[in-house]
């Protein structure tokens, strides 16, 4: 797990995107930096998406919305067998796709 993951923190306003936007949703500026995102947070929701593309390695994926201890709302990985929601879970990064010319790296959620 060498990689890291960055939202986008507006130069304005301080809102934080993950994923980026192009557009700050709350201020509408256009310039933002890279800031590092992880820790703890809870779940707010989650689902199982099937309908994925053909190259995929795996039959499903479970994606969930996590608010994190900074307020910050990130999408990515929920790895729990049970998951519910308000469930406690920490970040960790690690690849989400390899489509073998390179690995793509993503949010995943384990409990904490």
């Amino acid at each position: 797990m060498s990689e890291h993951v960055y939202a986008a923190k507006c130069t304005s306003c301080g809102a934080v995107s993950y994923p980026r936007h192009a557009v700050c949703p709350k201020c509408r500026n256009e310039r933002f930096e890279e800031i590092e995102i992880g820790g703890e947070g809870k779940v707010l929701t989650y689902t199982d998406v099937y309908a994925l593309a053909i190259d995929f390695e795996t039959r499903y994926l479970r994606l969930a919305m996590v608010e994190l201890e900074d307020g910050t709302r990130v999408t990515g990985q929920l790895l729990a067998d049970d998951p519910n929601l308000g469930m406690r879970v920490r970040t960790t990064v690690d690849v989400v796709r390899d489509p073998g010319d390179r690995k793509l790296y993503g949010l995943q959620f384990l409990p904490a």
